[in-house]
């Protein structure tokens, strides 16, 4: 059962209809990948149906199947989409209740963003790692990744950067709710 933290800070996709037309089409963009046996490709489409099934509610099924690449991450690891596929696994670890971790996944993905200058990377494993934090009741760590992407977000002018804004304000209300602020 998610805690009122995890149900506040969780993101919920705009278009339900599209997220699950997503799926299928990712479903079969890995299916297509793996048939070829080009791991890179089987890397990029892995992360990104982990991503789209943690946003559905089906993290379970997110990690089984990305720790069934892990092995291609791995040896995929100078190449960006392993950086994305580290943050979707550190998503789905952190809503099956595996925090710690997904700690670890998620600063993996920011170090690698961080070598590579891979910036929208970097920014997106912050604010997902400041989400997790606050769901941990770490509330300044929390604001310190959050705030970070929330940088990299403006200075590349990406339209994200709303999404770490409105966390930021949902963490100052968690903190208000908890007598912290």
């Amino acid at each position: 059962m998610p805690t009122v933290v995890e149900e506040f800070m969780r993101f919920a996709a705009p278009d339900a209809d599209a997220l699950a037309s997503g799926i299928v089409e990712a479903r079969i963009k890995l299916a297509a990948a793996v048939h070829a046996g080009e791991t890179l490709a089987v890397v990029d489409a892995a992360a990104d149906l982990g991503s789209m099934l943690t946003t559905a509610r089906m993290e379970a099924e997110a990690v089984q199947m990305l720790e069934e690449h892990l092995q291609h991450a791995e040896a995929n690891a100078q190449h960006e989409p392993t950086g994305w596929f580290w943050n979707a696994y550190a998503t789905a670890l952190q809503y099956c209740g595996r925090r710690n971790e997904a700690e670890a996944y998620f600063s993996k993905s920011i170090e690698r963003a961080k070598a590579r200058d891979w910036r929208r990377l970097e920014a997106l494993a912050l604010h997902h790692l400041g989400r997790s934090l606050a769901e941990q009741n770490r509330f300044a760590e929390a604001e310190s990744r959050i705030s970070e992407a929330l940088a990299i977000r403006i200075e590349l002018s990406e339209p994200r950067q709303e999404s770490s804004r409105q966390a930021l304000v949902e963490l100052a209300a968690l903190k208000r709710r908890q007598g912290l602020a």
